[in-house]
């Protein structure tokens, strides 16, 4: 059975006995990560973090394998804005509604950000010797929650609490 993977890794699972499963993702380059357990999304994540830790190693583009990686992690998600640069050192940002990630390519630093009043602030930045798939999905997460205004009031009342607030 195949599943989706990371971007430039193809997964496999194959049951190799009875509720035991051989896990195996593999890269381009016949580079293999694999864990033998019961298949379930914990240890199929397990083995992604793996393959994440070899991308972070001795990947020649890792810059553009994490944007890659952001961009199908948030594939269902709506995306406000986004871009790679490859001419800054491959720099990028992903932004959803009043949140977004910025890779600082010359720093290799994975930086979560919050917009208020106009301006972007520094929430947490991730120096890439610590980043581990565990806290980037801690990201992506932090990145998909909603945290705008609220939303669930009906037009008329936001513009009522709106002004109540306001000044």
């Amino acid at each position: 059975m195949i599943k989706k993977s990371i971007p430039g890794w193809t997964i496999n699972i194959d049951e190799i006995s009875s509720g035991v499963f051989q896990v195996t993702l593999t890269d381009g380059y016949g580079r293999k990560v694999e864990i033998i357990d019961n298949a379930t999304d914990e240890t199929i994540e397990r083995a992604i973090g793996d393959a994440f830790d070899i991308e972070k190693q001795i990947s020649l583009n890792w810059n553009l394998f994490l944007y890659d990686l952001t961009v199908q992690k948030l594939s269902e998600k709506v995306i406000n804005n986004k871009e790679y640069n490859d001419k800054v050192f491959g720099s990028w940002f992903i932004e959803r509604q009043d949140k977004r990630l910025v890779y600082d390519g010359k720093e290799s630093w994975l930086i979560f950000q919050i917009k208020t009043k106009g301006d972007w602030t520094d929430i947490e930045t991730i120096k890439k010797d610590e980043l581990k798939y565990s806290n980037f999905v801690t990201q992506i997460n932090r990145l998909t929650e909603n945290t705008t205004h609220n939303s669930t009031l009906p037009k008329a009342g936001r513009k009522w609490w709106q002004k109540l607030f306001s000044n």
